[in-house]
């Protein structure tokens, strides 16, 4: 998940870029190519870091297709229908990695994992085909040749590789005793910190940090950021724990992530009926309790939890899912006007990516670390002379006719289990922690003055 989310961040903001200069349908059908390409080797990665590499390969070629999506709405969509469009793009940005994980989980309980990836490629080559026949007279969508901004991309990429692998890593490799992640963040902080400040003041940068002066875009990508990254977090965290402590098999957890697409398209609906009356605030405050009620709910989760009760929480943050996507990107695009619409949908998409990749590995990093700790505080009242441990003992010797070395397995699988869930619970619950100061910050935007005036003026989609 991270090393795909990276491809995309590097990916995206070039794709304005190959989009204007090059035309959609060569962009289109290189990207396609690029997927299809590391799809094969996805499905042929004998090792753990190979198939890393090409994850990262595969997002690389699958991120120009958010830009590409978008530009087709805007450039040939009727003016009428535009709204429509863009509301079932965003909802297919939600439910379809859902429905994608379900489907995986299903193919590779019942089959073999590596055909997760190989159903990718008769699709993408016939999409790739299809786009060429339908595509090869379209003209180009800007006669104007824009220089590339090549300092700002390098500095970029080698700020949001190091940093993103150091804190995805950081785990594995020890965090501060480890000479490798040292090293990545000295690479990419500076790095990152150059590339902002270099592309502020180029006239044609590869992004355009200069566009969160806007109060009401900056006010957007927060939102963005934090409940992309919750999303993704849920998503991961429950992945694991129902099927690596729960003992839950795929298709059950990819039942569980399918309420999750079925709240989705009830939110869409919701969206479709209210969304041109209400003030966008109105929407992603829902969005934002339906979370923070999804993550309060799963804190007092633990290993006895039933199906009924995980698909509840899922709902919820379902629900929430499209709730707050459809009005950020709408926010989105009324922050600027045409001219500089194109700039702002990239930096949404980049932000996108990055909270994602950052929610499915700093989420997953912190539930091991509240592990550990319970692991240490629980296993600290385990001494042989506890009255606990020797009844614990006596009654699995003599009514269940363990022997010594069984009942200390069995009470290590239960140390475990427990130490995992109150982890788990304490994710959830930070979790939490940060949703209810997003909704401060929703609160707050009625009472600063540019921000409440840009949010009221937003146009229509």
């Amino acid at each position: 998940m991270v090393f795909y989310g990276l491809g995309n961040c590097i990916s995206i903001p070039l794709s304005k870029y190959w989009l204007e200069r090059f035309g959609p349908s060569r962009l289109i059908i290189v990207s396609l190519a690029v997927y299809t390409f590391f799809s094969i080797l996805c499905g042929l990665a004998s090792t753990f870091f190979l198939f890393n590499a090409f994850r990262f390969g595969l997002g690389l070629g699958a991120g120009p297709f958010y830009l590409f999506c978008n530009r087709m709405i805007v450039e040939y969509a009727p003016e009428e229908k535009k709204g429509t469009y863009f509301t079932i793009s965003m909802l297919l940005y939600s439910i379809t990695p859902v429905v994608g994980a379900s489907f995986g989980a299903w193919l590779a309980y019942e089959n073999r994992w590596t055909w997760i990836f190989h159903c990718n490629e008769p699709a993408s080559l016939f999409l790739a085909v299809y786009f060429w026949f339908a595509f090869r007279n379209l003209r180009p969508l800007s006669t104007e040749s824009k220089p590339f901004d090549g300092v700002g991309f390098f500095f970029y990429s080698l700020g949001i590789a190091g940093i993103l692998s150091a804190l995805t890593l950081s785990q594995q490799i020890d965090w501060v005793r480890s000479t490798l992640f040292l090293a990545l963040l000295v690479i990419g902080i500076p790095s990152l910190i150059f590339s902002i400040a270099w592309q502020v003041n180029h006239p044609h940068p590869i992004l355009d940090f200069r566009l969160l002066r806007s109060p009401l875009f900056s006010f957007t990508l927060i939102n963005l950021g934090i409940l992309f990254s919750t999303y993704f977090g849920i998503i991961i965290l429950m992945a694991l724990w129902l099927n690596i402590y729960v003992n839950y098999t795929p298709l059950w957890i990819a039942a569980l992530l399918g309420t999750m697409a079925v709240a989705g398209l009830i939110g869409f609906f919701l969206n479709r009926l209210w969304m041109e009356y209400l003030d966008a605030r109105v929407p992603l405050g829902l969005a934002i309790f339906f979370f923070f009620l999804s993550c309060l709910y799963s804190v007092h989760f633990n290993a006895e939890i039933d199906f009924i009760r995980i698909a509840a929480a899922r709902f919820l943050a379902g629900l929430g899912l499209v709730l707050f996507l459809i009005p950020l990107f709408r926010l989105c695009l009324c922050s600027f006007n045409e001219e500089r619409s194109a700039a702002a949908f990239t930096l949404f998409q980049t932000v996108r990516a990055l909270s994602s990749s950052l929610g499915a590995g700093l989420f997953v990093i912190l539930w091991q670390r509240r592990q550990v700790f319970f692991h240490e505080r629980l296993g600290e009242s385990l001494t042989q002379s506890a009255p606990l441990t020797q009844n614990y003992f006596q009654s699995a010797e003599g009514l269940f006719h363990l022997t010594p070395s069984q009942a200390t397995a069995e009470l290590e699988v239960l140390l475990e289990t427990q130490a995992t869930s109150l982890g788990l619970n304490d994710t959830f619950g930070f979790m939490a922690y940060l949703l209810a100061g997003l909704f401060f910050i929703l609160i707050s935007s009625f009472f600063i003055k540019k921000l409440h005036a840009g949010i009221r003026g937003a146009v229509k989609l």
